[in-house]
C-alpha cells in the first residue's frame, strides 16, 4: 500500500488515529493506521475511510494486520463487513 497523502480530509484522521505521531508519520504507515482506524474508528470515520481507502486495501490491512492493533471483536467484524470466508486467528507476536 502506498503512503497516504496529506489532505485537509486524512490530516485529521492520521492524527485522531496515531496520536502518539505526526500526522506525517503516520501517512508512511498506512498498515498501522488503517489497522488503528478500523479497531477504535468512529462509524463516521469507518465510513470516510472505506470511501478514501476502499474496501481492496481494507481487506490488505487485514492480510497484513501488524500484531496487537486488533480486538477479537473488530477482527471478526471486519473479515464478516468485506466478505471473507474464513476468519484467521489473530495476529500474534513473535518472540525471540
Amino acid at each position: 500500500m502506498e503512503m497516504i497523502k496529506l489532505t485537509h480530509e486524512t490530516k485529521p484522521l492520521l492524527a485522531k488515529y496515531v496520536w502518539w505521531e505526526t500526522p506525517e508519520w503516520a501517512s508512511k504507515h498506512p498498515y498501522i493506521f488503517l489497522a488503528n482506524l478500523m479497531n477504535l474508528g468512529a462509524w463516521e470515520d469507518w465510513c470516510i475511510a472505506r470511501k478514501m481507502f476502499g474496501d481492496h486495501n481494507l481487506k490488505d490491512v487485514l492480510k497484513n494486520a501488524p500484531p496487537g492493533y486488533f480486538t477479537h471483536r473488530s477482527w471478526d467484524y471486519w473479515h464478516i463487513k468485506l466478505g471473507f470466508n474464513k476468519i484467521p486467528s489473530l495476529p500474534k507476536r513473535k518472540f525471540l
